[in-house]
C-alpha cells in the first residue's frame, strides 16, 4: 500500500524588495494559493528588522526553514541502511513479527552518526504514549492538570500495582509514532508517521497481510490487558510480598486499608466489603459479615495473591470496580450491591459524622445516592447496571473523588448532602399525611401548581420508575408515588438540558409511542396550558404560533415532527427544555419568556454546573433561610416564657 510522510503546512514569505521596506515596511505572507495576507511583524527599520519574527513562528514561515527540512529529510533518506531498516520493518509487519524499532533504530543513528550529527538532524518522532485510560490510571501529564477525569485524585493514589508496567514492553513498542503537526489554527494533532516505501513493495502487500490481526482468542475482551510478561507478574508478586512481610498471619481488616487503596486503587471506604470479598471467595462455605466486621478474619498473601491474579490483574479500573461492587453470580450490578459501600462511607466521610444520631436520615440519604446513580447510569430503567453502562458513565470517578474530598457537598454528582436535603424537604412538603407515598393532587402542587392536570397523570400512569418497579406496579399502585420515584420526576423536572431528563418528558409527551411527537400530540397538552393562561390573565399565544416557535427552535427534519435525536443535539440540547416547558409548565415558560440576562451571565461564568446544581444550590439557600428563621422564632418564644414565669 502505497505512503507518504506528512508534513507540516508552511507559508511562504515572498522576497522583500529593499525600496518598499524602506517606504512602508509592509510585509506580506503567501499560502500556496498566493493568497496575500499582512506580516506578523510590522517595522519602519530595515528589511531583518521588518522580518523580525518570534522563534516559533520563523520556523514555519522563512523560507530558509523550509529549505532546511527539505534538505534535512533528503539526506535522512539517502543515508546509509535507511532503505533497509524501511524494507526490513515492512518484512517484519508481513511476517508477523515484532518490530524492533528501537533497537534498528539505534543501530541506524550508529552507522550514521557521523554524517548526520553533524548536520544538526532532527530526533525522531515521539512515540504514541501508553493508553493509561486502559490500564485505569492518568498520564503524567494528566496528573498534574485540572483534568475532570482526574478531578479530586491524588498523585499518590495513581494505582501502583496497575500502571504502566502492566503491558509488555513489547506491546508498548508496536505502538505506531504520532507526527505532530500545526494546522491553521496552530492546534497540535497527532497524526500516524506513514513508512516510506517503494510502491512495487506497497503494491505486492495483499489485503489480508495489510491490516493487523485485532483478535486472539483467549486474550480476554475489551477492557482486559493483553496478558501479562514474567518480568512484569514477578514484579506485582514482589510488591505483594512487600505489603505482607510485616504480616505472616496475614492482615486484618484494619490493616488492608493501604492494599484497598494504593495497591488496588480503589477507595478507602470500599476496604471492609473488599476485605470480605476476599475471604468470602477464599472460604466460601462459611457464613462472613457483608462488612468485614469479623476481627477474627485475616487475609494471608497467599489469599490475596490468587484473588488479584484471577479478578483484578486483567482488567482495567472499571471493571475492577465492576467485579468488586457486583455479586459474583450476576454480570450486572443491582440496587441493594452498593448497601454497604455506602454503609461505610456514612461511618468514615468527615463531611457526613453530623448524620452519625440520626440513623433514619443516613438510611434516606444513602437511598437517595443509590436512586441519583441509577436514574444517570441505568439509562433504560431496568434495575440492572451492566459493564457497558458502567464505562459510558462518571461513576467510578464520583467514588474517587468523594473518598479524597473532605466537603461532600463539592461531589455534586450522586453524593451532595445538600441536593439530598432539598429532593427529601420538597419530598416531604408534598406528603401532608407523611405515610411516603405522594398521590396525584399532591404532586399537583408541585412549584406552586406549575404543572397542568394531564401532564399529572401521564407522570403516574407512564412516567419512568427506578428499579424496573414500573413493570411490576399494578394500576392501583401507579396511583402512588414512592420518595424514589420522586427523585426521578424531581431531577428530570429541574433539568431539562440533559439526554436523561428529555428522554423522560419525551416518552411522556408521546402518547402514540411511535418514537416521534407530532403536532397533534403537542396540541393535546397545550390546550390544558392555553387554559390556564386564560384564567390567569396572561396573554394566550395561538399553538399555531407555538408549533412554529418549536420548529425554529430545534430545527427538525420534517416539519412538525420531532424525534428524540432533535433535542440532544450538541447545539439544542441546552435550550430543548423549553418544548417541554411549553408544554405543561407554566411558570417555567413564562420565566424564559422574561428571563434575566443577569442569570445567563452568571450560567455561562459556571458552565461546569448544571441546571440541577444551580437549583439545587439556590434551593438549599432558601430553605436554609427558613430554618434558621423558625429556630429564631423558637428562640424568642422561649425567651418570652421564661421572662414571663420570672415574674412570679
Amino acid at each position: 500500500m502505497a505512503t507518504k510522510l506528512t508534513r507540516p503546512m508552511v507559508l511562504e514569505v515572498d522576497t522583500i524588495d529593499s525600496s518598499s521596506a524602506a517606504g512602508d515596511g509592509a510585509t506580506t505572507a503567501t499560502t500556496s494559493g498566493d493568497t496575500a495576507m499582512p506580516s506578523p511583524s510590522h517595522s519602519a527599520g530595515s528589511a531583518p528588522e521588518a522580518l523580525r519574527l518570534s522563534e516559533i513562528e520563523s520556523a514555519h514561515l522563512c523560507p530558509s526553514g523550509r529549505m532546511k527540512m527539505e534538505e534535512l529529510f533528503r539526506h535522512w533518506l539517502n543515508v546509509d541502511g535507511t532503505k533497509e531498516m524501511i524494507h526490513a520493518l515492512v518484512e517484519d509487519i508481513r511476517n508477523g513479527r515484532e518490530l524492533q524499532i528501537d533497537t534498528m533504530a539505534a543501530l541506524h543513528s550508529a552507522s550514521s552518526l557521523g554524517s548526520a550529527a553533524d548536520l544538526n538532524s532532527p530526533s525522531r518522532s515521539p512515540k504514541r504514549p501508553p493508553n493509561y485510560h486502559h490500564f485505569g490510571s492518568s498520564s503524567p501529564s494528566a496528573s498534574a492538570s485540572n483534568s475532570p477525569l482526574m478531578h479530586g485524585r491524588k498523585k499518590n493514589h495513581v494505582v501502583s500495582l496497575f500502571g504502566d508496567d502492566l503491558q509488555p514492553l513489547s506491546e508498548l513498542e508496536k505502538r505506531e509514532p504520532v507526527d505532530v503537526v500545526m494546522n491553521d489554527g496552530d492546534q497540535v494533532m497527532d497524526r500516524p508517521i506513514s513508512t516510506a516505501s517503494s510502491g512495487a513493495d506497497s503494491a505486492s502487500l495483499s489485503p489480508k497481510s495489510q491490516i493487523p490481526r485485532f483478535y486472539v482468542p483467549g486474550e480476554g475482551r475489551r477492557g482486559r490487558l493483553r496478558g501479562l510478561s514474567n518480568d512484569a507478574i514477578a514484579r506485582k508478586t514482589s510488591d505483594i510480598e512487600a505489603r505482607f512481610r510485616d504480616f505472616p498471619d496475614g492482615m486484618k481488616v484494619e490493616d488492608f486499608v493501604a492494599v484497598t487503596k494504593d495497591l488496588c486503587g480503589f477507595p478507602s471506604f470500599f476496604n471492609a466489603p473488599f476485605f470480605q470479598k476476599i475471604v468470602n471467595l477464599a472460604r466460601p462455605n462459611e457464613v462472613q459479615s457483608p462488612t468485614g466486621s469479623d476481627e477474627s478474619l485475616r487475609i494471608t498473601k497467599d489469599m490475596f495473591l490468587s484473588y488479584w491474579l484471577k479478578e483484578l490483574a486483567p482488567c482495567d479500573d472499571v471493571e475492577r470496580f465492576f467485579r468488586v461492587v457486583k455479586q459474583p453470580q450476576n454480570d450486572f450490578i443491582e440496587r441493594d450491591d452498593f448497601a454497604p459501600f455506602l454503609h461505610e462511607l456514612l461511618k468514615y466521610h468527615p463531611g457526613l459524622e453530623f448524620l452519625a444520631g440520626t440513623p433514619e436520615f443516613q438510611e434516606k440519604y444513602a437511598l437517595t445516592v443509590v436512586v441519583r446513580i441509577f436514574y444517570s447510569v441505568d439509562r433504560d430503567s431496568n434495575g440492572k447496571i451492566t459493564l457497558r453502562k458502567l464505562r459510558r458513565s462518571n461513576l467510578v470517578d464520583a467514588f474517587n473523588t468523594v473518598d479524597e474530598e473532605e466537603d461532600i457537598n463539592k461531589v455534586n454528582a450522586y453524593f451532595s448532602y445538600e441536593h439530598f436535603y432539598v429532593l427529601y424537604c420538597k419530598f416531604w412538603e408534598l406528603d401532608t399525611d407523611h405515610d411516603f407515598q405522594l398521590s396525584p393532587d399532591d404532586l399537583a402542587r408541585y412549584g406552586g401548581h406549575s404543572l397542568t392536570r394531564i401532564i399529572v397523570d401521564r407522570i403516574f400512569e407512564f412516567g419512568r420508575r427506578p428499579f424496573a418497579r414500573v413493570q411490576t406496579l399494578s394500576a392501583e399502585e401507579k396511583k402512588k408515588m414512592s420518595y424514589e420515584d420522586f427523585i426521578y420526576f424531581m431531577l428530570s423536572e429541574e433539568d431539562k438540558s440533559n439526554p436523561i431528563s428529555l428522554q423522560y418528558w419525551f416518552e411522556l409527551i408521546d402518547t402514540n409511542e411511535d418514537g416521534v411527537i407530532r403536532a397533534d400530540e403537542m396540541r393535546i397538552f397545550y390546550r390544558h396550558q392555553m387554559h390556564r393562561m386564560e384564567c390567569l390573565g396572561h396573554e394566550v399565544v395561538p399553538f399555531e404560533d407555538i408549533l412554529c416557535q418549536m420548529a425554529d427552535l430545534l430545527h427538525p427534519a420534517v416539519d412538525g415532527e420531532f424525534y428524540h435525536k432533535d433535542f440532544v443535539k450538541e447545539d439544542k440540547i441546552r435550550v430543548a427544555g423549553v418544548f417541554f416547558n411549553v408544554l405543561f409548565n407554566l411558570s417555567k415558560f413564562i420565566e424564559f419568556e422574561q428571563r434575566d440576562p443577569f442569570l445567563l451571565r452568571q450560567q455561562l461564568a459556571e458552565p461546569e454546573l448544571t441546571d440541577w446544581d444551580r437549583y439545587a444550590r439556590s434551593e438549599y439557600a432558601r430553605l436554609a433561610m427558613e430554618e434558621e428563621g423558625r429556630e429564631d422564632d423558637s428562640a424568642m418564644d422561649i425567651d418570652t416564657m421564661d421572662a414571663f414565669w420570672g415574674h412570679y
